[in-house]
């Protein structure tokens, strides 16, 4: 009888001992997942932290670019300038001229002060402002001026500013839209307002700073030598 007893609580001591064993396992395979969990977790936090900074870098570079405005003159002298104009107004009317002029403003508005800055994060709802005022009308009032172009040059700059906005829109690129306006701001201010005066010219008062700055964007101006930051770099 005393062995049947010993026998029992010794089956019984294995048991436990195997039950403990077992618990003891169980806690150290949870506690090696919870680990794996822990450094994959910790993977997924690091890789979107990269393509965070990866973001930040690169749109920090286009920014370098954009604002690193050299101080450059036209090629060409004021004088010629000035007979260039002259002979792209022959063909246009006073009307096209200010839609020029309006479409410009229009797309400096986009751009000025920083604000395009806002513009690399494509979910910015002032992109949605701009597809429902079809960012407001530019690309139909220079397809309308470029219709009565004569030169070739400068249509080629007109249509080059077309598909640079129609691109922009439709994929959210900032710097097409910055390409764009270049070209337009070196056409206003280095032709349309070109300031060289003939005998018998209406005398306006410049703005010297606004004849600083000039980026060499537009091919009327530069020939082939035009400089652009975008989708027309390397054309």
């Amino acid at each position: 009888m005393v062995k049947v007893i010993r026998l029992s609580l010794f089956l019984i001591a294995i048991s436990l001992f195997l039950t403990g064993c077992s618990n003891s396992k169980e806690d150290i395979t949870l506690d090696i997942n919870k680990n794996e969990n822990i450094i994959e977790t910790n993977n997924i936090k690091q890789i979107i932290s990269n393509d965070i900074h990866l973001k930040e870098t690169e749109e920090q570079e286009l920014i370098n670019i954009i604002e690193s405005v050299e101080k450059n003159k036209p090629t060409m002298s004021d004088e010629e300038r000035y007979d260039l104009r002259t002979d792209i107004f022959f063909n246009l009317n006073q009307e096209q001229v200010l839609k020029f002029g309006d479409c410009y403003t229009a797309l400096n508005q986009v751009i000025f002060d920083d604000r395009y800055k806002e513009l690399f994060d494509k979910a910015n709802n002032r992109w949605d402002a701009y597809d429902n005022n079809d960012l407001y009308g530019i690309v139909n009032t220079i397809r309308y001026i470029s219709n009565s172009v004569k030169n070739q040059a400068f249509k080629n700059d007109l249509n080059r500013i077309e598909e640079l906005c129609s691109y922009g829109l439709e994929y959210r690129d900032i710097i097409a839209l910055i390409d764009a306006r270049r070209i337009m701001r070196d056409i206003q201010y280095h032709i349309f307002e070109v300031p060289y005066f003939k005998e018998g010219d209406a005398i306006v008062e410049i703005n010297e700073e606004d004849y600083s700055i000039y980026y060499g964007a537009s091919e009327v101006l530069e020939g082939d030598r035009y400089k652009t930051i975008g989708i027309y770099r390397y054309k």
